[in-house]
């Protein structure tokens, strides 16, 4: 475990301080870029313009990552108080914490991943798990659509804003649960799971 738990705080540093791979001041695209064709990352890009993470999201990197980029519909699903807090008021604060939990590192490719899991950590610093169960999914949250394939990446669509939490703190597990997975996921959306997140902000 102290292995594992070393290489991914190597990881985790690197994340912030991975240099890019081309030295040119032209903007590359990269993630954007792939958003951006879909036609339903409108929302998602407006956020990231938002966030002061640009840099992150438009210049390849040595790191693979994969990004689980929440689409438009998404965005509207939220509760009214995030949604403001995020488009209205233009919170840079809650915009950065919402990215950085939705982008791993390493590429979560189908076949990357077994039945068992596969660890991984996120911007974020929390560490998780990938299953495989008829497609992936970070625990019971996402749901999978076509993935986009970048240079030394993918974003995989997804559809509800991730919310990833201590279990501890996570009402819809059971005791056993929360002591086998020290993290889980939802969907950002109840009254209780708004409450928590802002406390993290």
């Amino acid at each position: 475990m102290t292995r594992y738990l070393s290489t991914f705080l190597f990881i985790i540093v690197t994340f912030f301080s991975s240099i890019s791979l081309s030295n040119s001041n032209e903007e590359l695209g990269y993630i954007l870029k792939a958003l951006k064709n879909t036609g339903q990352h409108n929302l998602l890009i407006k956020l990231i313009n938002q966030s002061n993470l640009y840099d992150l999201f438009s210049r390849e990197t040595i790191i693979p990552r994969t990004f689980y980029a929440p689409k438009d519909q998404a965005f509207k699903d939220l509760p009214e108080e995030v949604y403001k807090k995020i488009f209205v008021e233009k919170d840079s604060n809650i915009a950065r914490k919402i990215l950085i939990n939705h982008l791993f590192a390493g590429k979560h490719d189908y076949s990357e991943v077994t039945e068992d899991g596969m660890v991984t950590i996120n911007l974020d610093g929390k560490i998780l798990k990938i299953y495989k169960n008829e497609d992936l999914f970070v625990k019971d949250m996402v749901i999978i659509n076509k993935d986009i394939e970048i240079n030394n990446g993918l974003v995989r669509s997804v559809d509800c804003v991730m919310f990833v939490q201590p279990s501890k703190d996570d009402i819809r597990l059971d005791s056993e649960t929360r002591n086998i997975y020290s993290i889980t996921s939802c969907c950002l959306r109840t009254e209780e799971e708004v409450k928590l997140f802002l406390s993290t902000i």
